[in-house]
């Protein structure tokens, strides 16, 4: 994307009707000049209490918890006077800023005109004070202070909100030697927005008609403010005047007399360049001003695919597709040699890209729920090289290469860099040419491969040029690689490719980030803008652009392998790392390599000695934190190294009110809640059993409220039914611990459960037995069985030739028939065998089974 800016809107509509052109181009106007500037006055910096680590202490290179100095995880109010008003401004540490892998890569010139690489070190998040937080009313602050203390989660809206701020924290300040803190950055308060300058940045980046601090500012202050309200307006006859005199270029339908306006006399023939037989209307000059006033007419463009066959109109205001957990982009930046020219040295030029990308970043993360890091720095010298180095030409003064150029360039040397765990690498250049600000591919986010030919080079890369307020355009273009297009502007219809303001209205009158025209004022991303991005991040749309490298920002993130002696991590190649500035008599620094005699650097080993040796099998290296929970770990003798760290079983019972074991500490969730919380007097947490791991108390003042804060349960600690908490994640137990923790955590519904399950399976073994007992009472009891008139069957057996048997006592029943009356049974005679009268040859005799028959 490009820019342009005009002093007339006659320009801006004879650019929209006439010029056609093979890429979306809409002209802008960049912010006119200041009437005022103020100097600022910092009443306080109080850094909010901070809390103890899990394991209840900081680490070896920690400062103490009561230490006054501020430290990039501290959150901290700021108190500044400015404009006869006083604000008090909440801010946190933007914790996703820095890649914990980071690094700088410095480039100078050679005495032969060379590009050489100088010196690569690491970005440590630590040395980062980076913070964004709220703007607060004053009758709220100490409230908030308190739930500041306790890492409360506030939603956007919340009573006492007055604005956003972003803030990059360069030198705290001596309160005892009354050195104020030195800082940058922006905020807005009650729909104004303010930016915060130090003078000498000021100076370096003012437009030549913007006021001097001089004439404003107090001679002690170092730091300048000034709201975007300040600027002339485009309607105020200074600013017609200041138009006339400029010069400003025309565009070409400024040459039809219908479309002139007599009271803007814009065109001054004897500064412009001829026209030529190819542009007759000197609409692709580079500049409209050779040697004249400052041109103050610029422009800004997305390339590659810009126009789009949608525009959009049915996902105006949607955040369906944006992610709804916090995701994070790591991008790569560079400056070339006339950026860190424009800011006098290479330390300045990082300052400003902190402070670009610090303040871009919590825009995309409260607007997309996305967040902008940094995994790479590219920094070059003020020196530009006599002959642009092959590798990368774009770093060269501004006259070798057009804005388009640059970006075809950049955009090759990012292919060469391959999976590097970037998703974006954005340019910041010192050439704006001409009119032209900034400039971006459209739709190539996570596009690390580059394609095409010079001088349409693409891949997922930008530019942007120095300016006071450059991260409006550095997040303007990193839009266009989100895939966003243009909003609309007025003189639009329902067919342009562009974002309109809603189903029925085209125009967004200029308000929004992605506005063709750059205004001060732009702040945030329009309602269709931000339904343009998330409806092309979900993978299922076809539409959808690679979003491979939107990764979860509470995940591990990837480590880049990179050789960097100094950064105090020792890695593969290496044998020790005291880091950038630690001495050691064991490790030479220098190539992180041990002295001579030395096996091990007490600096990074726990268990090495003074005299770099392995420390006995008798020292404890880890001392235990909690005897019930805890476990102290012993050198072994042969190591460097201590053994892992190791403690009883989560969940182990170790204290009288319910504190379980997690990961050594005996704990629970409301005595947590009572650490953490204590500046809120918070005492219990929430009976809350959905599967979170946030911290979860309940409100003091109603005890029906959760108050849910921004830190988690301490690894190990229960969460959930039978899941135990693990980096911010409740993990689930086994289906049985499931079981059980549910009735254990719900008596009030398991225990009437219990009882009537109780009473039921008694009664059913109540039944059983007494139909058991039925059962065998009736069959000791019954009485004798009666028969027919034919008597009871016999059992007939029949035996084998030869064998004998002596036959039982044969069982008569008794009785009784209406005309037979009581007789004894016939007595069998001799040696014959007795047969029953019913089996006896008759009418209705049974007939006897056969010896066969017999089983």
């Amino acid at each position: 994307m490009k820019l342009f800016i005009f002093y007339n809107w006659p320009f801006l509509a004879g650019w929209l009707l006439i010029c056609i052109l093979p890429c979306v181009q809409a002209s802008s106007r960049r912010p006119e000049p200041l009437t005022r500037i103020e100097s600022l006055t910092t009443l306080s910096l109080e850094v909010v209490p901070r809390q103890p680590n899990a394991r209840g202490t900081f680490d070896s290179r920690s400062l103490p918890l009561d230490s006054p100095s501020l430290r990039h995880t501290d959150a901290f109010r700021l108190r500044l006077s400015a404009f006869s008003q006083t604000f008090t401004i909440h801010l946190r540490p933007n914790n996703h800023l820095i890649h914990p892998a980071a690094r700088i890569t410095y480039h100078t010139t050679s005495d032969d005109g060379k590009t050489v690489q100088s010196q690569v070190e690491p970005l440590l998040r630590d040395s980062v004070l980076a913070f964004w937080g709220e703007v607060v009313h004053e009758s709220y602050s100490s409230s908030w202070l308190r739930e500041d203390a306790a890492r409360l989660s506030r939603p956007q809206g919340t009573p006492g909100d007055r604005g956003w701020a972003r803030i990059l924290v360069h030198n705290q300040g001596n309160a005892l030697q009354d050195l104020p803190p030195i800082y940058e950055g922006a905020f807005s308060a009650d729909g104004e927005t303010y930016h915060i300058l130090t003078i000498d940045k000021y100076l370096r980046l003012k437009h030549p008609l913007d006021p001097l601090p001089e004439h404003f500012i107090d001679p002690s202050s170092q730091l300048v403010i000034f709201r975007d309200s300040d600027r002339i307006t485009v309607n105020e006859p200074s600013s017609v005047k200041l138009q006339a005199e400029t010069g400003a270029e025309m565009c070409g339908h400024d040459r039809l007399s219908h479309n002139k306006d007599t009271s803007f006399q814009l065109g001054n023939s004897n500064l412009t360049e001829p026209a030529t037989w190819y542009d007759p209307w000197n609409l692709f000059q580079d500049s409209g001003i050779v040697d004249g006033p400052v041109n103050m007419s610029h422009k800004r463009d997305d390339v590659a695919g810009g126009s789009s066959s949608s525009n959009f109109v049915g996902s105006i205001g949607s955040t369906a597709g944006c992610p709804s957990s916090e995701k994070i982009v790591y991008m790569g930046v560079a400056a070339d040699c006339k950026y860190t020219a424009q800011y006098g040295s290479v330390e300045n030029a990082t300052k400003a890209i902190l402070l670009n990308w610090n303040t871009a970043s919590s825009l995309y993360k409260s607007t997309f729920n996305i967040s902008l890091g940094i995994i790479h720095l590219e920094i070059h010298n003020s020196s530009c090289p006599s002959t642009p180095d092959p590798i990368r030409p774009w770093n060269t003064d501004c006259s070798s290469v057009t804005l388009d150029q640059r970006l075809s360039q950049f955009s090759a040397y990012r292919g060469t860099l391959g999976d590097d765990g970037a998703g974006l690498w954005h340019l910041m250049s010192g050439c704006p040419t001409g009119t032209e600000v900034g400039i971006a591919w459209l739709g190539t986010l996570c596009n690390q491969a580059a394609s095409g030919e010079p001088p349409s080079v693409v891949s997922g890369a930008a530019v942007s040029t120095f300016g006071v307020t450059e991260w409006q355009v550095i997040s303007h273009e990193i839009g266009h690689n989100f895939g966003a297009i243009h909003d609309c502007t007025s003189g639009c219809n329902s067919t342009a490719g562009c974002c309109p303001s809603s189903a029925t209205t085209c125009a967004a009158e200029n308000q929004f980030l992605m506005n063709p025209i750059s205004n001060a004022g732009e702040m945030k991303f329009s309602p269709c803008s931000i339904g343009n991005i998330c409806s092309l991040i979900p993978q299922g749309n076809p539409n959808a652009i690679n979003s491979s490298c939107i990764q979860d920002a509470s995940a591990s993130e990837k480590t880049i392998t990179v050789q960097m002696c100094g950064n105090g991590i020792v890695e593969d190649g290496e044998e020790c790392d005291p880091g950038v500035g630690n001495n050691s008599t064991c490790c030479n620094s220098a190539t992180c390599t041990f002295t001579a005699g030395s096996v091990c650097d007490p600096t990074s080993d726990a268990c090495c000695t003074s005299t770099c040796q392995f420390s006995p099998a008798t020292q404890v290296c880890r001392p235990a934190v909690n005897s019930q929970c805890d476990i102290a770990e012993t050198c072994t003798g042969n190591s460097s190294a201590c053994p892992p760290d190791t403690f009883h079983a989560n969940g182990l019972q170790c204290g009288t009110d319910g504190e379980t074991c997690a990961n050594g500490l005996c704990t629970s969730q409301s005595l947590q809640c009572q650490t953490v919380g204590s500046s809120l007097g918070l005492k219990a947490a929430c009976p809350n059993r959905n599967p979170s791991c946030s911290i979860s108390c309940q409100d003091p003042d109603d005890s029906s409220s959760c108050m849910v804060l921004q830190s988690n349960f301490v690894d190990g600690t229960p969460c959930g039914y039978g899941g135990f908490c693990e980096k911010g994640n409740c993990q689930l137990g086994s289906l049985l611990d499931t079981a059980v923790s549910w009735y254990k955590q719900n008596l009030q519904i398991a225990i009437p459960i219990s009882v009537a399950a109780g009473l039921v399976a008694l009664v059913a073994i109540c039944w059983l037995f007494s139909a058991l007992g039925r059962c065998m009472r009736g069959s000791s009891r019954q009485g004798p069985p009666v028969y027919g008139a034919a008597g009871p069957p016999q059992p007939i057996t029949g035996y084998a030739p030869g064998y004998t048997s002596v036959q039982p006592a044969p069982f008569y029943p008794q009785f009784k028939d209406e005309n037979t009356s009581f007789s004894s049974p016939p007595q069998p005679t001799g040696d014959a065998a007795w047969i029953p009268p019913a089996l006896r040859p008759g009418p209705n005799a049974l007939r006897p089974y056969a010896p066969s028959e017999v089983r």
